[in-house]
């Protein structure tokens, strides 16, 4: 696969089949994305795995602490300010998705059922969960991010779909009853791994992008 076809391949699906992923195939996926950019080759990042009963124990721990109304804190800010044209991008994706999955403006029900399944992974059998030390810098944060979008190229050229998910972050508390992630450590985001089925609703949804000239300014002189 070239590299252009995994990135125009490369979706967040939010429904995964139950076919298992084999651990050869997720080291072989880590193997080669731990070698992402990351400034001064510092590789600030960890990853925690959870597969089989693990992962089962992690989801059912956080819907339990939902149920019990333990309170989401995240340990950063996941969204900025409500500004344009950020927050319009935000609606329009929430929009098509919800409306793909016949879920109306007011359903609080709806909204939330589809809200919780960030917590099963998307039925993914992998589940990753990506930390970084706090003492590190804003550099550091770019460097996660390359390392997710390697995850996630990487898991294309092995014909599997992800889907990143910083809904974990609000439950950094929970994962660290379940996972052996230090205080040291902020929760960055999940990864769901797996079999998607891209005709099945919600995977059928291909998000637009900005125009060219909203994202690109060119200098030549």
């Amino acid at each position: 696969m070239k590299v252009s076809e995994a990135i125009l391949s490369r979706r967040s699906m939010r429904a995964f089949k139950p076919d298992p992923v084999p651990e050869a195939t997720v080291r072989r996926i880590l193997d080669v994305a731990k070698h992402a950019a990351s400034n001064t080759n510092c590789q600030p990042w960890r990853v925690y795995v959870t597969m089989g009963a693990a992962r089962h124990r992690v989801s059912n721990a956080i819907m339990a602490a939902i149920a019990a109304g333990e309170a989401p804190s995240s340990d950063y800010h996941v969204h900025g300010e409500p500004i344009e044209p950020y927050r319009g991008r935000q609606v329009t994706l929430g929009k098509a998705l919800y409306g793909m999955l016949g879920i109306v403006k007011g359903d609080t029900a709806g909204t939330m059922r589809q809200a919780l399944r960030n917590f099963l992974f998307f039925d993914a059998p992998v589940g990753m969960i990506v930390t970084m030390d706090r003492r590190h810098g804003e550099g550091q944060w770019i460097d996660c991010g390359s390392l997710l979008a390697s995850i996630m190229l990487m898991a294309r050229e092995e014909g599997l779909h992800t889907c990143p998910q910083a809904a974990f972050s609000n439950y950094h508390k929970v994962l660290r009853r379940e996972l052996p992630i230090p205080d040291n450590e902020i929760v960055l985001f999940g990864i769901a791994l797996g079999h998607a089925d891209p005709q099945v609703v919600p995977n059928m949804l291909v998000p637009g992008r900005a125009a060219e000239e909203e994202l690109v300014t060119w200098a030549r002189e």
